[in-house]
């Protein structure tokens, strides 16, 4: 199973990569037009937004599974042991919980939004949403491989 996370973790930074080289260009070339040819295509600002979008939705489970996510270590720097584990395992599954509905609602979202265009590339708004439910999906995957790892560790182990 490591290998399969790994394998996503190696495609997942790449494609977020890949967006934000894209974004850039297209802002840097967005200014560059402005400036020097008074002229802005409204796509190229539409799809940097989009790609704004993918890059947070690609790199959420890259944060999830490294633990880089912004956190309040208020409580959890002052216990340790079985109080700790135990704060470990509710996070967890509230975060299970939450991404579940992040899941299935964003599948709804693409489904819906599948009737509906972007204003100036003109694409179906689901393409733009997709990355939503899938990006929800794996870090769902990343928490379930966490909580797996907490539960299985003795609690004086527990980090």
């Amino acid at each position: 199973m490591t290998a399969f996370f790994n394998f996503i973790d190696y495609m997942l930074k790449k494609l977020t990569i890949l967006c934000i080289g894209l974004m850039l260009v297209l802002v840097f070339a967005q200014v560059v037009s402005r400036y020097v040819f008074s002229y802005t295509p409204a796509w190229g600002e539409e799809l940097a937004r989009y790609l704004f979008v993918w890059t947070v939705f690609l790199s959420l489970p890259l944060l999830a599974r490294t633990g880089g996510h912004m956190a309040i270590e208020t409580l959890t720097s002052r216990i340790s042991g079985n109080a700790l584990r135990t704060c470990r395992i509710l996070a967890d599954v509230f975060s299970i919980a939450f991404l579940g509905i992040m899941v299935w609602h964003g599948g709804r979202m693409v489904m819906l939004a599948s009737f509906q265009t972007s204003a100036a590339m003109q694409i179906p708004m689901s393409y733009v949403y997709a990355v939503i439910p899938y990006g929800c999906l794996v870090m769902l995957l990343y928490t379930v491989e966490n909580l797996i790892k907490v539960l299985r560790a003795p609690a004086d182990e527990v980090k």
